[in-house]
Formats: structure tokens, sequence, C-alpha cells
């Protein structure tokens, strides 16, 4: 009996970049500065920060997976997914609110989860003896998720523990991942073994489907999760290329490696959606000339060197060639 969700929109495997800032918070809690790693694969601090950038999955296990080799520490996923707050985190909080029992929050769990991590399909899947919280990948990665599995290894782990408190047995829990390198063994006590599957699962008895939850009483109610728009690769080269419409060179090449793509890739996911590079940077521009001329006091002649014209004068022949108007007939014009 599996309930699952499969967020379909998300199957070219783009994710929100900001889920990758507890592990940057990580490292500069301990002094280790995570610029190198960042560097080479051409993101920034302020971008992570950025709740609106979206990249491809496997740009992020690649960054992941470099700063463990920057800190030195095999089982860094881990490590943070151990520091992280579960009781803030949107999913676990809305869905522990309403639950007694823990097929109740696990029901709640897996519906609002997906809305927090694209690529992948959460389902919970019981058996006759076993009941199974697996995390699918819809894609099979490039580049090996260590360190998203060790991190979530300790996540699961320890949401599986909190809310099934005082008769917690990790001697009858499993952990099964292809990315076993990830996790040592007997980790928390939890048996952990390989799978040929790249996706991650951990099993318990079914009765214990049955038990009553733990209820944190300082648990603050919440509203539900808000829910994500569809991250399709033109919304996540939009995101990615909103701070960087002035520069020179962006050609497929320079956007697919800002996405964690192959340039090949990116043209023909383009046109799937029926669409070019030059036609998404060119609505980018509009779009973005439009916002900053209804809701900023920048000159026509600052709106367009941001976009990357040399002049006013090459700005406004842009602007008007794709709207009718001039910048400031348009600014003047009731919104």
């Amino acid at each position: 009996m599996p309930l699952s969700t499969d967020p379909g929109s998300h199957q070219e495997g783009f994710i929100r970049l900001a889920l990758v800032a507890p592990f940057l918070n990580y490292l500069k809690e301990r002094d280790i500065d995570p610029r190198p790693a960042l560097d080479k694969v051409g993101m920034s601090a302020d971008q992570i920060s950025d709740s609106s950038v979206y990249v491809h999955s496997e740009l992020v296990f690649g960054l992941l997976n470099k700063f463990s080799d920057l800190s030195g520490d095999k089982y860094l996923g881990l490590r943070v997914g151990e520091t992280f707050d579960l009781y803030g985190w949107p999913p676990f909080a809305v869905a522990l609110q309403s639950a007694t029992t823990l097929i109740e929050f696990l029901t709640n769990f897996v519906r609002l989860v997906p809305q927090e991590s694209s690529s992948v399909r959460h389902s919970l899947i019981v058996e006759a003896e076993r009941a199974i919280y697996s995390v699918s990948r819809l894609q099979e990665p490039a580049v090996s998720p260590v360190q998203v599995t060790g991190f979530g290894a300790a996540v699961y782990v320890r949401l599986l523990q909190s809310v099934t408190g005082k008769t917690w047995d990790p001697g009858q829990v499993v952990w099964e991942t292809r990315y076993i390198a990830g996790v040592p063994p007997r980790y928390a006590g939890v048996e952990t073994r390989f799978m040929p599957d790249p996706g991650m699962q951990l099993s318990f008895p079914v009765d214990w489907l049955f038990r009553d939850v733990v209820r944190m009483p300082e648990l603050s109610p919440q509203g539900p999760p808000t829910v994500e728009e569809e991250v399709t690769i033109v919304a996540a080269m939009r995101s990615i290329l909103r701070d960087k419409l002035d520069e020179s060179d962006l050609g497929a090449e320079t956007v697919a490696g800002l996405l964690g793509i192959r340039a090949d890739r990116l043209l023909k996911a383009l046109k799937h959606h029926g669409t070019t590079l030059p036609r998404e940077i060119k609505r980018l521009k509009i779009d973005l000339a439009q916002e900053l001329l209804r809701s900023s006091d920048k000159t026509a002649a600052e709106i367009g060197a941001k976009l990357g014209y040399a002049d006013k004068a090459h700005f406004t022949r842009f602007f008007k060639s794709q709207t009718g108007m001039t910048p400031s007939e348009f600014r003047a014009k009731p919104s």
C-alpha cells in the first residue's frame, strides 16, 4: 500500500540553491572558508542566501562533495543533518501539528516535503511486516550525492526517533542507500545496507505506524508551507541570470555551466519547452526592465547598464522594439 507524491513538474532536476545553506553555515561556524569550493562551481554565498535561485541538483551534489573534501570530513552531510533544526522545518512542524499516530504524521509529511525538495519522489510503503519511508530519485545522477545522502540519513533517522520518543529502538530500523560511503556502519545504532537504487530509504516494523507520536509542547503553530511554482529549466535559468544580464558572454556554455548541466542538455530542454536561449534572455531583460521601471527610481541609463546595454539610447531602442513604448512612457503609464 504505497502512499507517494510524484512532483512530475520537477523531473528536469532543478532545486532551490538555498538548500545548501545549512552546509555553508556549518562550515562558517567552524571557521572553514567555503570559497575555494564555491569558486570551483562558480557560485557565491550571496546566491545561496537567495531563496529565488534554482540550479540543477547535480551542481548541488558536486558542491557538497567539495565542501566535504574542503573540511576533511567524509561524513560532513551527516554532521550537518545532526544539527539541522527539525522543529523549524515547515514540513516536519506542520505534519506533527495534527497527528496523533506515526502513520498520521508520515501521511502528512509525505505530502508536504516534496514542496521543499524537487527532483525526488517521497513514498510511504506499508508491507505486511515492515513500513518503508522511501526517497526515490527521478533521474540517475551523474554526480554521486554522497553528502546529500549522509544528510538525509541523519535527518530521517532523527525524524523517526523524535516522533517515536521512548519507544524508539534503533535495532529494528534499517537505512538503505547506494551511497553507503556517506553513512558509517551502524549509524546511531541503525543497520545500514547497500541497495542498487540511487535513492534512499528507512524501514521499521509496521506496528510502529500505530504508535502515538511524541508532541513537543513548545512547538509553535504554523501555517502550511507555501506551494512551490513549477521548477522548469526556464524558471531555473531566469533565477540564475537575473544578476548576470550585464555580462558579455551569456552563451549556451556559460549559462549551462551556471545551472550545472551540459550545453547540449540545456538547448534540448529549452527546445522541449518551445523556446530558445536568446528568446528567454530577451524576455528576462524586458521583465526585469519593467519591474525596475515600476518599483525603483533608477534612471533608464542605470537600468540599461544593469541589463548589459552600453548607453541609454541602445536600451531605449531595445525596450521600445519589445513593448512599443520608451522606458519613460512605460514609467509614466498608470499601473
